[in-house]
């Protein structure tokens, strides 16, 4: 028997494990990556010795679209998206695997629903109430304070293909409904419907409207009020209860590289990384035992306040619902 080729071929087997065992690939957004993922996967890189490599998205829909198109051979092994998306690309079980408990431990540390055998989040934004300090109509506190004559034609508010209608969520659960009878919402968004000055379907065009003056109160996300208040504009945010709340994710692609996708991620969700994220102050992380800094702080929702949304069955009823809502903005 010849030994020696069998153990060459032995080797030459093993090459592609240990290579692959050295690296990571993860698909995101671009700014994403530069502003908050770039920094963790280098100290990621120094703690573990395993590179990461990255493929940039433009968006959610684009980056499942190319994940698809390389099924039979993946080579992401770690996929950013939202929980919305997420909830729906999570079906396709030959695609996408389930997160190991086990190799992904500092899940323990994180904040309800900021994980599930699918996905595990980096961090959140909320959805609340951003208003101009010097010239809204009113002083706002709750979101009840909407519906107000007070408040005239001046909102700018989310359509319900953004936001997965966050804010029929909101104005349902204030009004007694239930995700299973979203009634009381539509009623109550009929009525809100007059003080709507414009409702946006794009970050981009609400941030333009609000920057505009197209109206005074903007009903958006955490990152909207930043952008704004870097832009000069005397801007606060409030988010009172229930305030939606969404998170950006890590999947993991079914492919031969899980090990070193679930050691990215777990690294990821680890208090140190969460604390880090936390001194850029621009989202909110999802470990529990993080201390905010005080620009987070004050724009974050108590831990009573939070609504997490069911991504299943708004994803089931979205398209009805966004029929639903046009009949009572085209009046």
């Amino acid at each position: 028997m010849n030994y020696s080729a069998i153990l060459l071929t032995a080797c030459a087997l093993l090459l592609p494990t240990v290579s692959q065992a050295k690296e990571v690939t993860v698909q995101i957004w671009g700014s994403t990556w530069q502003s908050l993922v770039e920094p963790a996967s280098k100290r990621f890189e120094e703690a573990t010795g395993i590179k990461v490599n990255v493929v940039t998205q433009s968006t959610s829909g684009e980056g499942l679209a190319k994940l698809q198109a390389q099924r039979n051979n993946p080579t992401v092994d770690v996929w950013f998206t939202t929980n919305s998306v997420a909830a729906t690309a999570s079906k396709d079980e030959a695609l996408f695997a389930k997160i190991p408990p086990a190799k992904v431990p500092n899940t323990a540390g994180l904040i309800p629903g900021s994980y599930n055998e699918n996905w595990v989040a980096m961090y959140y934004y909320p959805i609340g109430i951003i208003y101009d300090a010097d010239a809204a109509p009113l002083k706002i506190s709750k979101w009840s304070d909407l519906w107000s004559p007070e408040v005239g034609k001046s909102i700018i508010a989310p359509s319900m293909s953004i936001y997965q209608g966050s804010l029929l969520m909101v104005a349902n659960q204030i009004n007694g409904g239930t995700i299973d009878n979203v009634d009381p919402g539509f009623e109550a968004l009929e009525k809100l419907n007059k003080n709507v000055a414009l409702y946006y379907t794009s970050d981009s065009q609400a941030r333009q409207a609000f920057a505009q003056g197209e109206g005074k109160i903007l009903i958006g996300q955490s990152a909207h009020y930043r952008r704004l208040k870097d832009e000069g504009l005397n801007v606060k945010l409030i988010t009172p209860a229930p305030a939606p709340m969404y998170f950006d994710v890590m999947m993991m692609l079914n492919g031969k590289n899980q090990e070193n996708a679930a050691k990215f991620i777990n690294f990821i969700a680890s208090e140190s990384e969460q604390a880090a994220l936390a001194k850029a102050e621009y989202m909110t992380p999802v470990h529990a035992s993080v201390e905010l800094p005080k620009s987070l702080a004050e724009t974050t929702p108590a831990d009573d306040a939070r609504m997490v949304l069911d991504d299943l069955k708004i994803a089931d009823q979205i398209s009805n619902w966004i029929a639903r809502f046009e009949g009572i903005v085209s009046r």
